[in-house]
């Protein structure tokens, strides 16, 4: 592609003339220096900890001659030690200006899809995941990007964030274009909004779950506000907005709001409302059936999927499909069947316990799952956690108080200890459980911990392993190591029910 075509809509002020710039054509676009070769035009983007423009010389080497650059930048050593056969486009925001010149390198592909933009504290996964179900079934080629990776036509791809880069996503998105797919499902972070991986995506619907302190501290938002008005862009993108308003910020999200909106709740007045709510609990299921009501029709629905957040993701999926005209037979059918991997998956290992396993890794989302279980009969609430390691305190005692309050047995172990020793990250949890009638132990290796609750499990009893979900590895001395948290489970299982029929 031309350089000038490339730099459509883009304000950049340049060393070199209009007429070489014309001239020059950019094989790829790379944000990592090691990534470049010849033909390709490097971004330098300023991060938290990393400023990009200290790896230009890094990218010359590896033959980039293009480099886009920040304003401000222009006396800067590593810049001016550049030899003269390189191109500098200096622009106000890298960050910015990589989101409009992907969406111009890969043909605007969000413009030729229907995108649903999923944002929230809690419920993006299952309810990016579960609009894909539905709308697959429905005969809608529907692909998903989140925290479980980009899936679509059967294909998977691991995705270093939940909302990608902004060149990634359009790349994605060409990919999906290419080979069919009309929609595309997708997470859409504080971050991914925050740092603009988004600015140039044609959202057509944009879906508000909820919203409660999370992600806030140095690297991440400054304040709470900030993350709410990050969220709050998102329906500033879009052409039709979707807001649970039983959530207290939702008026703040709707105020924000230059698109129309769409309601649904389950206390409040609302576009959409679920009443009649029952409970049912098999061995490898826990579900829910509500009436869904609407202002022209009250129809049954079922989820496979326990409590009243998945209500509440249910009738976002559900907002969704009505506005996309697909049949309310097909959605009703496929929502039955919907899961999602490690996000309340109940693993049916145990006759006589219920154990799942989620992704729940702050206190609200370990008190949101941890009540809504108490709806089931149960013998013991038995929760397994940690916490990962390097990070803030709060996090842990956030957790530990809640699995204090929630509890009948809590067995802390490791999550993500990084560099962190795993005991650290144990005591400091422990410390909220001074005073709680909780039973509490501790195993710091998570392998060892697994095999003690699948051991000592008892009649009746909700097993929770919570933190890790749909990962299959732990990061521990800043490496990423295999680990399968549900193949240890069932392992350990299959030996004490073989155990218990030698013995009977």
């Amino acid at each position: 592609m031309k350089l000038f075509k490339l730099m459509e809509d883009v304000n950049y002020t340049s060393n070199s003339p209009l007429e070489k710039i014309n001239e020059v054509e950019i094989k790829d676009i790379a944000y990592n220096s090691r990534n470049c070769e010849e033909g390709f035009l490097f971004v330098a983007l300023v991060g938290e900890t990393v400023d990009g423009h200290r790896f230009v010389k890094n990218a010359y080497d590896n033959g980039a001659r293009v480099f886009l650059l920040q304003k401000g930048m222009e006396s800067n050593k590593n810049i001016m030690e550049l030899p003269n056969d390189v191109v500098k486009l200096f622009v106000e925001d890298t960050r910015i200006s990589l989101s409009r010149i992907s969406h111009n390198f890969f043909g605007k592909p969000s413009n030729s899809l229907k995108i649903i933009g999923v944002t929230g504290t809690k419920g993006k996964t299952t309810i990016t995941n579960y609009i894909s179900t539905v709308l697959n079934e429905s005969g809608v080629n529907t692909g998903v990007i989140g925290t479980n990776g980009t899936f679509f036509n059967g294909t998977y791809e691991v995705t270093a964030n939940t909302t990608p880069e902004s060149y990634e996503l359009h790349r994605i998105f060409r990919k999906m274009l290419d080979n069919g797919v009309k929609c595309v499902s997708m997470e859409v972070s504080s971050g991914g909004i925050m740092q603009n991986r988004v600015e140039d995506v044609d959202f057509d619907v944009a879906i508000f779950s909820n919203l409660s302190p999370d992600h806030i501290g140095p690297k991440e938002h400054p304040t709470f506000e900030h993350y709410l008005q990050c969220k709050a862009r998102l329906f500033k993108m879009a052409k039709h907005g979707i807001i649970n308003v039983d959530d207290e910020h939702a008026e703040d999200i709707i105020k924000a709001a230059t698109c129309d909106i769409e309601t649904f709740a389950i206390e409040s007045n609302a576009d959409l409302t679920a009443n009649n709510i029952r409970y049912s609990k098999e061995i490898d299921s826990l579900g829910v059936s509500f009436d869904c009501r609407t202002k022209d029709e009250t129809f049954p629905c079922f989820i496979c999927s326990p409590g009243t957040f998945s209500i509440y993701n249910a009738l976002a999926v559900i907002a969704v499909c009505r506005y996309l005209g697909v049949k309310r037979e097909i959605m009703i059918d496929a929502l039955k069947n919907a899961k999602v991997s490690g996000r309340v998956e109940v693993l049916p290992i145990l006759p006589y316990a219920t154990v799942i396993v989620d992704y729940a890794h702050n206190g609200v989302s370990l008190e949101n799952i941890l009540q809504t279980l108490k709806n089931y009969d149960h013998n013991r609430m038995v929760c397994l956690f940690g916490s990962v390691g390097g990070r803030t305190e709060i996090r842990r005692k956030e957790l530990g108080d809640v699995a204090a309050r929630e509890c009948n047995l809590a067995i802390l172990t490791a999550d993500n200890p990084d560099f962190e020793d795993p005991m650290n990250v144990i005591n400091d949890i422990a410390e909220s459980f001074e005073g709680s009638s909780c039973e509490v132990i501790k195993i710091a290796d998570r392998k060892d911990a697994i095999k003690y609750a699948i051991r000592n499990a008892q009649e009746g009893d909700m097993i929770v392993f919570a933190g890790k979900g749909h990962e299959k590895y732990q990061l521990i001395n800043g490496e990423k190591l295999p680990f399968d948290e549900i193949a240890i489970a069932r392992d350990e299982a299959k030996k004490v029910i073989e155990e218990k029929s030698l013995l009977a």
